[in-house]
């Protein structure tokens, strides 16, 4: 069926069928329409309320308060995420372990602990010496601070000795966030 065979048809049909017909079409687009526009999302905003009210009913089921903590129990809650001293060894042989994953060179690292007065948390600077690619080194860190929650990037140095080698000297500075020891 050709275009204006279906538009012969529809002209038939809106003849045959009057101003009553025309008004009974016109009714069923606009259905159409508001179905298309109002119905559809409605029922995707419905799902997704009861996909919600699931989640907070099986939160309300473990137990798990459904009421909103203080700001000093949020601020709490933040400090006991950090990690306490004794796991400085977990978080350095990880460290070890990515750079043998990545094939780097660690040389002899430098660690330092900073104490501030009055401070809630402390401070371990671990500064690596690394020889490798600028790729790798950037895997390296890119997957320390992946696994790490509490480490931080201070800084990175990449020093090659032609511009075109691939391979080069680097100095990664990480800063461990530790829980405070008394």
């Amino acid at each position: 069926m050709n275009i204006r065979t279906a538009r012969l048809q529809a002209f038939y049909l809106i003849r045959r069928g009057g101003l009553p017909g025309c008004l009974g079409a016109l009714c069923l687009v606009a259905a159409l329409v508001f179905f298309v526009l109002e119905v559809m999302p409605a029922t995707d905003r419905v799902a997704n309320l009861a996909s919600r009210r699931l989640a907070l009913q099986e939160r309300k089921a473990q137990g798990t308060s459904l009421v909103a903590l203080t700001p000093a129990q949020q601020l709490a809650r933040f400090y006991r995420g950090f990690p306490p001293g004794s796991a400085i060894p977990d978080v350095l042989a990880r460290i070890e372990q990515i750079a043998t994953e990545q094939q780097l060179d660690l040389e002899l690292g430098d660690y330092a602990m900073v104490r501030e007065p009055g401070a809630r948390l402390d401070q371990l600077r671990i500064t690596l010496p690394v020889k490798g690619s600028y790729l790798q080194i950037r895997k390296l860190i890119a997957e320390v601070l992946h696994t790490q929650a509490a480490l931080s990037l201070d800084s990175l140095t990449v020093r090659r000795a032609k511009v075109a080698q691939d391979t080069g000297d680097g100095r990664i500075v990480f800063l461990l966030f530790l829980e405070h020891a008394p």
